[in-house]
Parts: C-alpha cells; structure tokens; sequence
C-alpha cells in the first residue's frame, strides 16, 4: 500500500458522490448504494456487482475489489455508525422486479405491505434470510437500498430473493402465482390451525400503523395471530417472523 493516495478532505468529489448515495433519487439516478460495516461489504462482494470498496487507512483491503483509501475523518464523514470499522463498499443495485426474482427453496413468500420503518424491513429480510424464503416489498415506505434498511439486514439483504413492486402489481402477482395468506387481527383462523404446509405460499404482513391494505384481503384468506395478553399487536417484523416460522414448521 505504499505509495497509495489517501483521500483526506471531506470536500473531495468522491467523497460528495458517497453522501449522495444517502438521497433515494440519486441511488435510482445512479443505479447503487452504499453498504457500510466489514461483514456485511464481504457477503456483499459474493453476491453483487462491488463498483468501489472505501477503506480506511488504518484498515486492510481484505480482498474487496477496486479499493480507495480514505482518512479517519473522511470515513467519520460518510458512515452512519457510532464506531465504523473502516470498511464500505459501494455496489450495484440488483434487479428488484417481481419476474427477476429467484424461487426460494421453501416455496414461502414473505410479503411486507406498506412497511414504514426501514428497521422493520430489515428485520424481515433477516427472517427471510434465516429461513429461506423470498421477500417482497409492496408500496414500501422506502427502498429497500435505504441506508437504515442495509444496516438493518446485517447482510441478509444479499443472500435473499427480493423484490419491489407497488401494491397492484404485487397482489396480482401473488393471487396469480401462491396462495395467499393475510396476517390480520380480525381473522377468524388462527395462526395454529391454518394450513401452510404445501404449495407456493405468501405470507402478507402491515405495517404497525395501518396493517394490511383491504385489497390483499380480497385474494388471499385472513388469519390472526393468538394472543392471551393485554396487547392487541405484534411489531410487524415480530409478526413476520411467527408467520415464516410457523409455515417453516409445517414443511419441516
């Protein structure tokens, strides 16, 4: 590394061009985004196309591709962390379109309708993730390159079928392709004894605010998680999770 240029000012084009990566139009302008953090820049790299990996000076390269150096202070500048490690990478956006989606092993979808909060969809993606079905993200408040969502996955963003879609595509193609199952409180079936175990399935989970939109209950069955306590709602990405675990189980 002797003899490599470190950028130091935060003034710096390349440096200006990374922060933008933090506004939704220029990630659609430009086709990427950034992912922060040494684990989640390596699961990245075997799976996306890495356009420039950032690294801090006191760092090593760890074999990511097209490395820049940068100072303390200019990586300070672009991470979204209380104590980055020193390591970004800056990838291409992958397709998101419903008909470039892979089928997950378990023939489960795990659909997050008009989720609001780019944590909550992260968590989904990691539940997806650990248990190997597909997410899709219909009428999402945000991108699923959002920043918060990125850090959020923990890497899981990568190694999952996804897509996006505004809501009328995405019910049309889950009433057209899976059996649709719609987490409501009001349903009559409880999670328990509702059928999930064969069949290409998605699993349609709200948003904490609003939950599901009424459209989605017209192609697919309601059902209610069971609770005993005072409480009369699950945080979405909880509520996601017990639906994937529960249809996992069934398939065991």
């Amino acid at each position: 590394r002797r003899g490599w240029m470190v950028i130091e000012s935060t003034r710096n084009p390349r440096v200006k061009a990374w922060l933008s990566l933090r506004n939704r139009k220029e990630r659609d302008r430009t086709g990427t985004f950034i992912i922060e953090g040494h684990r989640e820049a390596v699961r990245a790299a075997k799976h996306l196309e890495i356009i420039e990996s950032i690294i801090r000076e006191d760092q090593t390269t760890d074999g990511l591709p097209s490395p820049t150096l940068v100072s303390t202070r200019v990586f300070g500048r672009i991470s979204a962390r209380q104590n980055p490690d020193g390591i970004a990478v800056v990838a291409r956006t992958p397709p998101m379109d419903l008909s470039a989606m892979e089928a997950p092993p378990s023939d489960v979808h795990l659909i997050g309708d008009g989720i609001e909060k780019p944590g909550n969809v992260g968590a989904m993606l990691r539940t997806a993730d650990a248990f190997g079905t597909a997410f899709v993200g219909s009428a999402l408040a945000s991108d699923l390159v959002n920043p918060n969502t990125v850090r959020a996955a923990q890497g899981s963003l990568f190694s999952t079928p996804i897509a996006a879609a505004p809501r009328e595509e995405a019910v049309a193609w889950a009433a057209n392709n899976t059996s649709v199952v719609v987490a409501d409180p009001d349903g009559e079936i409880g999670l328990w004894d509702a059928d999930l175990s064969t069949g290409p399935l998605s699993l349609v989970v709200g948003s904490e605010h609003a939950g599901v939109d009424p459209v989605w209950l017209s192609v697919g069955k309601a059902v209610s998680i069971p609770v005993r306590g005072a409480a009369d709602s699950l945080n979405a990405s909880v509520a996601a999770a017990l639906f994937v675990a529960e249809a996992i189980r069934q398939r065991r």
